[in-house]
């Protein structure tokens, strides 16, 4: 098996306390084969985010455990790596959480020749605790770092198609039915959709979704998705409009309180100060 992964925080040259291990290992089936990658977020505390990493795993014939112990054993590595001693290990698979904590023995000898390398690795460790959460539970970078490297992952799997076929701008794939695809209606980009279930679950992590067309600043509508979001994306999607909603905050020029304004109701005053009329239902400030 073959991993490669990109890196990015701080290195702390000693251990600062308890941290904690976030790790998920993704795989999917392509019409071109199976793809697999990796997320690794290491957090203090207060879940503030040390150390994270993503990386594509090589190995066609990987299964999902396989993808999710070789995550937690890099996940540790770096830990060691890191100078850290004390760590918790959150795991939101039950069979993992199973093999780490030994009530359960491994069943293939991939899985063993992981399962040794994880547990050696945690003997460098002064403690490392596993812990069994929900997904609701966990920290979501670690998923959304390996959900991005699959999504590239099948991007890079073959170059661009110049047939006159409508493809797929992810994956690139040409034998596609027009019920298959998903135009954005701003700027016409097409996606297949199963790409764009992919993309609008990374995209909620941070922020509204837009087009996954690369430098593309189109956002997608949540009524134009709509066939294509699940109750709980749903939900995640309206979260992420209410929280894009900006107010701004000015003092009143008759009663000196501050006040919020919505944008385009702010006005100049004479001397050049910018200041807000704010009425109260009654029609007083």
């Amino acid at each position: 098996m073959e991993e490669k992964g990109t890196q990015d925080g701080p290195k702390p040259s000693q251990d600062s306390g308890l941290h904690r291990l976030y790790f998920k290992g993704l795989t999917r089936e392509e019409t071109r084969g199976l793809v697999a990658g990796f997320g690794v977020a290491i957090c203090g505390q207060e879940d503030n985010i040390l150390f994270q990493m993503k990386g594509a795993i090589h190995d066609s014939e990987i299964t999902a455990l396989e993808a999710e112990l070789m995550a937690l054993k890099r996940g540790l590595t770096e830990a060691v790596s890191l100078g850290i001693t004390h760590i918790s290990i959150y795991c939101d698979h039950y069979h993992i959480f199973e093999l780490v904590t030994g009530s359960c023995g491994p069943e293939k000898d991939s899985i063993a020749l992981l399962m040794n390398d994880v547990q050696r690795t945690r003997q460098q460790l002064t403690s490392s605790t596993p812990l069994l959460v929900t997904g609701d539970q966990t920290n979501k970078v670690a998923y959304k770092l390996a959900s991005e490297t699959l999504v590239s992952e099948i991007s890079i799997s073959m170059p661009p198609c110049h047939k006159k076929n409508t493809f797929c701008g992810i994956c690139f794939d040409d034998d596609l039915e027009a019920e298959q695809m998903f135009s954005v209606a701003l700027c016409g980009h097409k996606f297949c959709l199963e790409c764009l279930k992919l993309h609008i679950q990374v995209e909620l992590m941070e922020r509204v979704p837009r087009c996954p067309r690369y430098g593309c600043k189109s956002k997608l509508t949540i009524e134009s998705c709509a066939h294509l979001l699940t109750p709980k994306l749903r939900a995640m999607w309206e979260q992420r409009i209410e929280e894009t909603t900006v107010t701004d905050w000015a003092m009143c020029a008759k009663c000196q309180q501050m006040a919020g304004v919505a944008h385009g109701f702010c006005e100049i005053n004479s001397v050049g100060t910018p200041f807000a009329t704010y009425v109260e239902p009654n029609g007083s400030c």
